[in-house]
C-alpha cells in the first residue's frame, strides 16, 4: 500500500505543479503498461527517473473513488468511501448466483461509510455478458451523511445470457456533478 500511496501523491503533485504537460515535454520518459487486477488499462503510465506516474483521471474508476478538481485553487481531492453491497432476493435472502434464462426480482442493499464529500444522487446499474447496461435504480440523496444504509427498489431482471453480470454503484459528487463508480460485484449464472 505504501507504493500505491507514494504513486498517487507523486502523480498529484506533478500534475498540479506542471498542469500535466511537463511530463510529456521532458525527454527520456517511457510509457509503461498499467494493469489493474490483471486487466490492461486504456491509459498507459509514464516512467521518469525510475518512478512510475499515472494519469489522475484513471484513478477514480480504478480505485472506486470520487475525484474533485478545483481549477481556481489548483487542488485535486480524492475521496474513497467504503461501499459494501449485498443482493437480496424477493424473500429477503442474500444471493450471488442465478439461473440462466430465468427472471429474478431483487434489490441491492448498500452500507456506505467514510464518505467525506457531499453527493447528490446514487445510481445502481446491471451489465449483462454482452455488455448491455440498464439502470436498476437512480435516486436523489436528500440528506448527506458520512455513513448511511441504502436499499434500492425491487427490480425484476431476465438473466438471458450465460456468464457474468456486473452490478455497479455510482454516486454523483455535488460539486463536480460527475458520476463515479464506488462499488461493483459480479453475479454468475448457473
Amino acid at each position: 500500500m505504501g507504493t500505491m500511496k507514494k504513486l498517487i501523491i507523486s502523480t498529484l503533485c506533478l500534475m498540479v505543479i506542471s498542469g500535466g504537460t511537463l511530463l510529456y515535454a521532458a525527454s527520456g520518459k517511457t510509457d509503461i503498461a498499467v494493469y489493474l487486477n490483471n486487466v490492461l488499462q486504456k491509459q498507459s503510465g509514464l516512467l521518469s527517473e525510475g518512478e512510475p506516474y499515472l494519469s489522475i483521471e484513471q484513478l477514480p474508476e480504478n480505485l472506486h473513488a470520487v475525484l474533485s478538481w478545483d481549477e481556481s485553487a489548483k487542488e485535486v481531492r480524492i475521496y474513497k468511501p467504503n461501499v459494501n453491497m449485498v443482493l437480496l432476493d424477493d424473500q429477503g435472502k442474500i444471493f450471488g448466483k442465478v439461473r440462466s434464462a430465468a427472471s429474478s426480482t431483487f434489490s441491492v442493499l448498500l452500507q456506505v461509510d467514510h464518505l467525506k464529500t457531499e453527493i447528490s444522487d446514487l445510481k445502481i446499474t446491471i451489465t449483462d455478458p454482452l455488455n448491455k447496461t440498464v439502470t436498476m435504480d437512480n435516486q436523489a440523496i436528500k440528506e448527506n451523511k458520512e455513513s448511511f444504509w441504502f436499499k434500492s427498489v425491487e427490480y425484476s431482471y431476465m438473466f438471458n445470457e450465460k456468464g457474468n453480470y456486473m452490478i455497479q454503484v455510482y454516486i454523483k459528487d455535488s460539486s463536480s456533478k460527475s458520476w463515479f463508480i464506488v462499488s461493483e460485484m459480479q453475479i454468475s449464472t448457473i
